[in-house]
């Protein structure tokens, strides 16, 4: 292939080239409004700006912190629970009065908890109160704190309050 021939190949691989990007539409073709006719610095063309990464933004879901709590009386064994309730001050409040409604003359406020799980764990001897994210969690963190000082320990209450979505 001779020089000249070959300067010729090239001259057109360019010129074809060049025609794409100036010209997008074929002639007689209105470009408005026409989808197969895209402006050279329009994005998402492929000679020219990229497209935009940007994607509409989405609302983040918004959640409502509950509480919970649990009151007892040992001496008399009644228990008192509360769950699901919008302040520390409001669970702690059920859990006490649930507490005397089970016969409970000196119920103590043994734990109180928001957006997580507890459980009461008993043993031959005491008992003890212990939160976690979930009542597995909870029960197994109870379970290996009551048989460290005492025997025959369960899980007597187990119960979560968790937050709640509101939109």
């Amino acid at each position: 292939m001779s020089i000249k021939h070959a300067l010729w190949v090239i001259g057109l691989a360019l010129t074809a080239h060049a025609w794409d990007v100036a010209a997008q539409c074929p002639a007689g073709v209105p470009s408005a409004g026409n989808p197969q006719c895209v402006p050279p610095n329009a994005p998402g063309w492929r000679h020219g700006a990229p497209a935009s990464s940007q994607e509409s933004a989405v609302p983040r879901p918004r959640w409502k912190r509950t509480w919970g709590a649990i009151a007892a009386d040992g001496v008399s064994a009644a228990l008192g629970a509360a769950s699901g309730e919008d302040s520390k001050g409001q669970a702690e409040k059920v859990a006490l009065k649930r507490c005397r409604e089970q016969g409970g003359k000196q119920c103590v406020l043994d734990v109180s908890y928001y957006d997580q799980c507890a459980v009461l764990v008993t043993g031959k001897s005491r008992y003890l109160t212990q939160t976690a994210i979930s009542i597995e969690r909870a029960s197994e963190l109870g379970i290996e704190k009551c048989s460290a000082r005492d025997t025959e320990c369960r899980v007597y209450y187990s119960n979560c309050s968790l937050p709640v979505r509101v939109d």
